[in-house]
């Protein structure tokens, strides 16, 4: 089982309202929204401080990675998961990686389907904002378990699109989301993101330690608020429809 994802479906349930109602308060101590640090230009030491600045998990890049240095980092993390962009691979790479103490892996839409099919590792699909909305939720009928979305982007800053973007996915989606930040973030752009219904942030690549331990407070201080999840109260706005046709109908007679 994914310790990552496993932090992030915890974060996705004890958050969310359910049929349009805003349920209790996450516990006290519950982060309201996880930290991914992109570790591409990280060596080991760097990695080991990174792990112990608050983040909840670490991703690093295959392209340039070979299979003793990605060991040694998972090492480093400690208990901080560890999980892998990949561009291409098939299923025995995957497999391996595993074997390695890779606990996550993030992958695009023109990734082979067969080299997820891996069971044990968490599965994150990386999709464009600019993508089809009817697409979008198709990704709810996948066969390949998919334990969460991650949105990309280059902004360097929170842009009201951005936040419609994200608040538009996850009424579309029937799980987690994250999206990347370009830059570190405001505790009032984070509140945004909060409620919009985002379940994680991935910072990029590049940041040192303190800024990752600043954003883990900055997060911590964040008032704990019910995320929107438009899909669990799509009845309550058609039982109302109903209800006014049916008093037409009685009008009519």
């Amino acid at each position: 089982m994914s310790k990552f994802t496993d932090k992030l479906q915890r974060i996705y349930r004890d958050t969310a309202p359910s049929m349009g109602f805003r349920r209790s308060a996450p516990e006290a101590g519950d982060s309201p929204l996880l930290i991914i640090a992109n570790l591409a230009k990280a060596g080991v030491r760097e990695a080991e401080v990174i792990a112990g600045s608050g983040i909840d998990a670490g991703i690093v890049s295959g392209e340039s990675l070979d299979a003793r240095s990605f060991e040694r980092l998972v090492a480093a993390m400690g208990d901080v998961p560890l999980g892998l962009f990949l561009e291409e691979a098939n299923q025995g790479e995957i497999a391996k990686l595993v074997d390695l103490g890779c606990d996550f892996v993030v992958f695009g839409l023109k990734m082979p389907l067969t080299a997820v099919k891996k069971e044990g590792i968490g599965k994150i699909l990386k999709i464009e904002p600019s993508l089809d909305h009817g697409l979008a939720r198709v990704i709810n009928e996948l066969q390949l378990p998919v334990d969460g979305v991650l949105i990309t982007g280059e902004e360097s800053s929170i842009t009201i699109e951005r936040l419609l973007i994200c608040q538009r996915f996850v009424e579309l989606l029937d799980r987690p989301l994250l999206v990347t930040l370009g830059s570190s973030a405001t505790s009032d752009e984070l509140g945004s993101l909060c409620e919009a219904g985002v379940s994680g942030l991935v910072l990029p690549e590049g940041l040192p330690a303190e800024a990752f331990a600043e954003m883990r407070k900055t997060v911590g201080s964040l008032p704990q608020i019910a995320k929107r999840r438009a899909k669990g109260a799509a009845l309550l706005p058609q039982l109302r429809s109903e209800l006014e046709t049916e008093m037409e109908e009685d009008e009519e007679i």
